[in-house]
């Protein structure tokens, strides 16, 4: 009689044992396929992004969608080929409607400490707005704006006329210059620097 309890016994443990073995299995391959790994391409060139290590800063959004939205976007091509990196999407608020919002994919460059945000509207899938995170300066120096604070190691000013907003230095060299929508120059390698300063 104890010979069967004990065989019993020593089956339900091999049978619990092979459960939890089964069990540990499947969440490692569900993690494993978890990240999902976009690509801008253009020509031979082509980034991998890691969708998994953006942080989000926002709620429910598609992640995997928002990004696709901006690679389809002209100034993630030039922002991504000069080096700089999709850092975070967070939600944005309209600064004339706070009620309305939108989703800031933030680009940032290790080298420099500004960042580009690009708005993306889900719904409407598209790209939008563009802005730089550099302050704004009433205007170069000889404008007679006032001093620009020694802390600021790029400021924005806006040219009215050509409805351009140029990302400058303290040495007064042009680092970028944007519309809402595209970006004409980014400095060292994209665009004319010619057009735009020294």
């Amino acid at each position: 009689m104890k010979h069967p309890s004990i065989l019993l016994f020593a089956l339900l443990l091999l049978a619990f044992g092979a459960g939890c073995t089964d069990l540990g299995a499947s969440d490692t391959s569900k993690n494993a396929t978890s990240a999902q790994i976009l690509h801008y391409e253009r020509g031979n060139v082509s980034i991998p992004i890691n969708t998994s290590e953006i942080p989000v800063k926002s709620f429910d959004v598609n992640v995997t969608e928002v990004i696709e939205i901006a690679l389809a976007d002209q100034r993630s091509g030039v922002l991504l080929e000069n080096g700089w990196n999709i850092t975070s999407i967070r939600t944005g608020f309209e600064e004339k409607d706070p009620d309305q919002k939108h989703i800031d994919v933030e680009f940032r460059n290790d080298e420099l400490p500004l960042s580009f945000f690009i708005e993306v509207d889900e719904e409407e899938k598209r790209a939008g707005r563009g802005r730089c995170s550099a302050p704004f300066w009433g205007g170069r120096p000889w404008l007679d704006t006032g001093p620009l604070s020694e802390e600021v190691d790029y400021y924005q000013s806006v040219n009215p006329y050509m409805n351009l907003f140029e990302v400058i230095d303290h040495g007064e060299r042009v680092m970028m210059v944007y519309n809402k929508t595209t970006i004409f120059y980014l400095y060292p390698s994209y665009g004319d620097a010619h057009v735009w300063g020294p």
